[in-house]
């Protein structure tokens, strides 16, 4: 159990994230600060010494946001290849990773971007640029896409942002088992790897319904949607639940309509930026801000001695994402729930347009740095990286008690188990085969209070719980991990959980301060 004088830090901890940036001024566009990216900057980091890996159509090296050194005098440029292997009109022979089309230009700027005004979400984090689209933004076969993938992993790449999809009804189905889904859930869980990949936009794919698809079917990346031009609900254009085989995706939203991006032709006469239209957008330009947000998380979380495991990363950012309306404005709610008796129960446990909601950097900040809880008594607010084996359970007693009138907010997840057969070579490439190793385990999550079972979320297909109820009267509430099928003796998993506590007397007028601020941030939303 912490005590009290950490559970003040943690308030003061709130009201920087809420108020402002805790000293620290940002003058950058609005897409990021409206979802706290600024905030979550000031307090987790810039993304120093997190390496991003771009899997795109290229990146202009040379422009003045994107080029230089980061802070520790490395330059940010890791390494760039172009697997491109024809040449379009007007490209020169050799081309190794320059961007003919702007499309990986401008979303690389949305995470990495140095510019004092238009500042990316983690400014000083260095990038692998992997050139697999064409001039036009295409590619004819998945093998350039999973050499980039491959030559982003063999360079060290701590995020890998993929803003790209399969886009006709002849690819794999999205249900997980095709090779680029395969090296996702690979390099998440044998690299520790943390995968931002676009769900999809709708108007771009090709004899195919609104579902997302192939990579966004990976059941260990983190499947990105997009948001509407003032970021207040799901965008219509955005790929929605569940996949093929059944599951939730997306998992989250972020903002991706008519923002400023860096312009890939700023050289002479150009701009260095352009603000895209509000009729020009998609999940291409929200997935740099969710990755952009891991690399601040790893940044603190290497700093602070915190674990940067992609199950982590992935449970505190979707339980600290802000519900919002899906496309027809309807509030957010789980795919599938009912109320058994007295036991409210999920079984699809995402909203099948938003997943678990919007991202927000300030309330991501305040679930990371609140730490590592074991079982047993905890705080509040806080996560745990822990193992269940089959039929055994692992519980969280939140100590004090939540406060009538709040909420409570849990996220469970674990990863698919997928291994990699070396073709000999010893070295990680194209050649290689991915395959699932065993089934996929069964983990529930349940809340009680006062001893009693009052919700549960027990998907039988995905590998993620969640559950945000009302505390409906102020009492002692204990989430509870149950190892309901487990393939093999453990399997790890990340449980990050959100509740409000009754103030204690000596942080009663701060707690004011706090919950005053939050309804300020989001008044209107």
């Amino acid at each position: 159990m912490r005590t009290r004088t950490v559970r003040l830090l943690g308030l003061v901890v709130s009201v920087c994230a809420l108020a402002a940036n805790c000293g620290r001024a940002w003058a950058i566009e609005t897409a990021i600060p409206a979802v706290g990216g600024d905030v979550s900057r000031a307090l987790l980091g810039d993304g120093t010494g997190v390496v991003i890996g771009f899997v795109d159509s290229g990146i202009d090296k040379n422009h003045p946001a994107l080029a230089g050194n980061d802070s520790q005098g490395n330059p940010r440029l890791v390494a760039e290849a172009n697997f491109v292997p024809v040449n379009p009109p007007n490209e020169p022979a050799g081309n190794t990773g320059d961007d003919r089309n702007g499309h990986g230009t401008f979303i690389s700027s949305v995470a990495l971007s140095s510019d004092p005004l238009y500042t990316g979400v983690a400014p000083d984090a260095r990038y692998v640029n992997a050139r697999v689209l064409d001039y036009l933004a295409k590619y004819s076969t998945d093998a350039w896409v999973r050499n980039g993938m491959i030559f982003a992993l063999n360079q060290g790449a701590d995020v890998l942002n993929m803003a790209i999809n399969y886009d006709s009804a002849s690819n794999p189905p999205a249900n997980g088992s095709s090779t680029l889904d395969l090296m996702v859930d690979w390099a998440a869980r044998e690299l520790g790897v943390s995968c931002a990949i676009c769900a999809g936009n709708i108007s771009q794919a090709t004899g195919m319904t609104q579902q997302v698809r192939a990579p966004a079917s990976a059941f260990n990346g983190v499947t990105v949607g997009r948001t509407t031009l003032n970021f207040s609900q799901v965008h219509s254009d955005s790929a929605t639940a569940p996949t093929t085989d059944g599951r939730m995706k997306p998992d989250l939203v972020a903002p991706g309509t008519g923002f400023t991006v860096a312009r890939h032709t700023w050289e002479g006469a150009a701009a260095d930026w352009v603000t895209l239209p509000a009729t020009t957008g998609g999940c291409s330009l929200a997935t740099p801000i969710v990755a952009g947000l891991m690399a601040q998380q790893i940044d603190a979380g290497r700093r602070l001695g915190l674990s940067t495991d992609p199950l982590v990363v992935k449970a505190t950012l979707m339980n600290s994402a802000v519900k919002v309306p899906d496309k027809s404005n309807n509030a957010w709610q789980p795919y599938a729930a009912s109320q058994l008796g007295d036991v409210y129960t999920v079984t699809r446990p995402l909203d099948d347009h938003s997943g678990a909601g919007q991202v927000d950097g300030a309330a991501l900040a305040a679930q990371y740095l609140a730490g590592e809880f074991g079982p047993g008594l905890v705080d509040p607010v806080g996560w745990d990286l822990g193992g269940v084996g089959v039929g055994q359970f692992v519980d969280y007693e939140i100590d004090p008690n939540l406060m009538f009138g709040t909420t409570l907010t849990a996220t469970l997840a674990w990863n698919r188990h997928v291994g990699r057969i070396d073709n000999g070579n010893g070295v990680i490439d194209i050649a290689d085969t991915f395959s699932v190793l065993q089934p996929l385990s069964n983990l529930d999550l349940q809340i009680f209070r006062n001893g009693d079972l009052v919700a549960q979320s027990v998907s039988t297909v995905d590998n993620l719980e969640h559950l945000r109820i009302a505390v409906d009267t102020t009492a002692q509430y204990t989430l509870r991990v149950l190892g309901s099928n487990v393939s093999g003796a453990m399997e790890t998993f990340a449980l990050a959980w959100h509740g409000v506590a009754v103030p204690e007397p000596a942080n009663l007028t701060l707690a004011v301060v706090v919950v005053g601020l939050w309804a300020w941030r989001w008044r209107g939303r």
